[in-house]
Parts: C-alpha cells; structure tokens; sequence
C-alpha cells in the first residue's frame, strides 16, 4: 500500500470522527437535552452526583465538625430530609454531645441559619463543611438539608416547587422551636434561587425571617444557563433557546431570583468572586442592582471579591473576615428589625 493511500485512509478516518463528534455535539446532544426532561433535571440538579460517601452523613465529626447531630425531617408532603443540626460554638462546651436536647436548644437565643446548598453532592460536602465552621464560629445554630432526591433524603422526582417547599416546611419546623431567636437563610449557588424563592413565600405567609444570605447568586436561571462554561459551544447558534432554555422553563425550572426577591423586606447579602466561571460575577451584580432599584426602603448589601483572591465559585468561606461580616449583617438586621 502505497504511503499517499496510508494518508488518505488516516485523513479520511479522522474526518469522519471528526464528523460524528459534531453531529452528537450539535445534533444528538441538543435534542435529547429538548425532549428529555429527566436529563435536563440531572443538568440542573446533579442530584445524583455525589462526591462525598454517603457514609459521611450519619457521621459529621469525619469531616471535623463538632457538635454536630444527623436526623431526619418530615415534611407536610411527606418528604423525608436528611438534616444536619450544627451547635453553636457557645453551646459545645455544655451540649456537645446531649443530642436529646439539640432541639430545645434552638430556643437558647442565638440566631439560626438554614443552609441551602447548590446542585451536586450532599450536605457532607468538605468546603459546606467549612462554611458550618465560619457560622459556628460567630456562635450560629446551623441547619442544613439535602433536598428531596439528594443524598438519603426521600428519591422523589424533583421540581422547583418541591426543593422550595422541602425549606419552606423545614423553616416553619425551626420557627416553632426558636422562640424569639431570629433565623436566616445562606444559599450558595442553586440553593440562592431555591432559598430566594422559599423565603419570599415565607414572608408573603407573613414569616418574617432575620434576612438571607446570597452566596454566588444568579438572577435567573436561564442567563446562568447562557453563561455557563459548556453553554459557550452552543450560545452563539440561532437555535439555543429553544433547545437550552425554553425547555427548562416549560419543565417547571424557572429560578427567577431577581422576580422572586422583587418586592421582600428582608435583609439581604450577596457575596461573589470576580473569578467565579460557574455563575459569573455580573450575574451576581446583575441581581444586586435590579434589587437595589426595586428594594429602595430595604437593606440590600453586596460584598466582591477579589481575582486575585482565587475564591471563584467554592471558596468563599476561605476569607478569614467571612465570620465577621456575616455577624455585622445579622446584627444590623436584628437592631433594625428587633
């Protein structure tokens, strides 16, 4: 075989791979991602995405955690949640391991926080993990749940509605056990839409909570979507909306957090890193100033992070002021809204 043959064989081979990975790219891809809605739930949710061995959640001192209780809550849909109770820093030296009274002691006077992680892994995860610590640390009880099809909570399928009812019964559960101790909501990535949406009902139902912290937030899920790095080989194309983002909507995946947060009271912080690749920082500031505009009679803080700083989408609570700055926030908003 003549070597000008071995050339046009080889070229002919790699044009034709060539060739296949684009018609799955922007043929094959596109429509399953259109007509599919259990693949579009796993693109958005990752729920079935795990990292951490679910071994972890029963177990919360593997990841350094002390004072910390695993149980599980049932919603008034009869959902089953895994929920983790973190103790404040405060309570540990008295309490660490009376886990019969963990409830009782969100009473006690400090303020609580509900965590709302983002998509993928479960509430074991080691850098959530950290972020209990920094709230632990400026003395927070700190609630944090899996939603439902996540980690060992009920394998349902999910919707928006569902994810943001599981916190909406999971507050009303901490409001009736906290006294007068204010609760507040911390939200990273996905959990900002589903703790936005959540806790504007709740204050709608006229559940009045200490206000909400917005870790890499997004103003709606379908520009996340435009902006989110794999999106760049296709949001150049006529047809991307109606295989990426009309989809979405019609299968109940909204997330209008700048919608949803239009016209609420509450205090709100938002935190985000210039070098954030997974929800970009001017989506974050997007939000901040559509909120700014809307909220005019309303606190509505935003607090930027450096590139330089290397925080991006995860690491936020890497800052060594973070506790700090979440204790001025929550102090302001109890002085102001006693």
């Amino acid at each position: 075989m003549s070597c000008n043959s071995c050339v046009k064989r080889t070229c002919c081979v790699i044009s034709s791979v060539i060739g296949l990975i684009l018609i799955i790219i922007y043929i094959i891809i596109p429509f399953v991602f259109r007509y599919s809605p259990s693949f579009q739930r796993e693109m958005i949710l990752a729920n079935d995405v795990t990292v951490t061995p679910k071994e972890k959640l029963s177990h919360p001192h593997q990841i350094g955690l002390k004072g910390t209780k695993n149980f599980y809550f049932t919603t008034m849909d009869n959902v089953t949640l895994g929920v983790w109770h973190v103790l404040p820093n405060n309570l540990l030296k008295n309490y660490e391991d009376d886990f019969e009274n963990y409830e009782l002691l969100l009473g006690h006077g400090e303020s609580i926080v509900i965590y709302m992680h983002g998509n993928a892994d479960n509430r074991a995860n080691f850098y959530r993990g950290q972020l209990y610590s920094v709230l632990q640390n400026i003395n927070c009880h700190v609630i944090a749940l899996d939603y439902r099809s996540y980690a060992d909570s009920s394998d349902i399928t999910p919707n928006e509605l569902g994810l943001v009812m599981d916190v909406v019964h999971l507050y009303k559960w901490v409001y009736n056990r906290a006294n007068k101790s204010s609760i507040f909501g911390y939200g990273h990535s996905l959990g900002t839409a589903i703790g936005a949406h959540a806790f504007a009902l709740l204050e709608k139902d006229n559940l009045i909570s200490g206000g909400l912290i917005l870790d890499a937030p997004f103003s709606k899920l379908s520009e996340a979507i435009e902006e989110f790095p794999l999106a760049k080989l296709y949001n150049f194309l006529p047809w991307f909306g109606y295989f990426f983002v009309y989809p979405i909507a019609e299968n109940g995946f909204v997330f209008n957090t700048e919608e949803n947060l239009k016209y609420t009271k509450m205090p709100i912080l938002i935190l985000h890193a210039h070098d954030d690749i997974i929800v970009p920082y001017k989506l974050g500031k997007k939000l901040f100033d559509h909120l700014s505009k809307y909220r005019v009679n309303s606190t509505t803080e935003l607090i930027s992070y450096d590139s330089k700083l290397k925080y991006s989408h995860f690491f936020i609570y890497k800052d060594k002021d973070l506790g700090n700055k979440i204790k001025k926030f929550m102090d302001k908003s109890i002085k102001n809204n006693p």
